[in-house]
């Protein structure tokens, strides 16, 4: 099954003060990681939102389609560009993203579902689950509302989980790792060491 991966990197950075798509572990960008990673394991790479900096071979770079409105405008402008039915979404923050991981929630991808979701403990990860391109429409909907939560379109479309237990939680911290600020990057770099 052909799986576009969208990359999110239309964010502002403002805890981190710069842009952490371009901030460097191990002598590689994060987003530059993530590429790696997300092709992979996907046929197409999407980099959705994010400056013209962001040019990465291999990927396709696509403006917010309603820009300004957060990673569910960023979501949308990917599903509405992808070639392939389903897309992974990952956020460009995710430096020590797992292939395993994806292959794994990939896998759980059925007829009649628009998203599959990743559930660590008691919460959910949207920008480490796939979609479907119908879910593009569904967020639409939502960003012409003023509605802009990632997860809000997941009440107009059907969707299922793939939980993880507490005991594989553990093991995958490091996978779900999210840079956000200054300290969590002094983290992520202390990881390369």
């Amino acid at each position: 099954m052909d799986i576009t991966g969208i990359i999110l990197a239309g964010g502002k950075s403002r805890r981190m003060g710069k842009d952490k798509a371009l901030l460097e572990i191990g002598g590689v960008t994060m987003i530059e990681r993530v590429a790696g990673v997300v092709a992979s394991v996907c046929t197409e790479v999407i980099i959705a939102g994010g400056s013209n900096q962001l040019n990465i071979p291999g990927c396709r770079t696509v403006p917010d389609i309603f820009p300004g409105c957060g990673p569910l405008c960023g979501l949308h402008a990917g599903l509405t560009a992808a070639g392939s039915r389903y897309s992974f979404a990952a956020a460009c923050d995710i430096p020590f993203l797992d292939a395993g991981l994806m292959r794994r929630i990939i896998a759980e991808i059925e007829e009649g579902y628009d998203a599959v979701m990743l559930k660590t403990g008691q919460f959910f990860e949207p920008l480490f689950s796939v979609y479907s391109r119908d879910y593009a429409r569904a967020a639409e909907e939502c960003i012409k509302k003023g509605i802009y939560k990632v997860t809000a379109p997941l009440e107009l479309v059907s969707w299922k989980e793939v939980a993880v237990s507490p005991e594989e939680l553990a093991g995958l911290e490091r996978a779900l790792m999210n840079v956000n600020t200054p300290e969590e990057y002094r983290k992520a770099r202390e990881i390369l060491r």
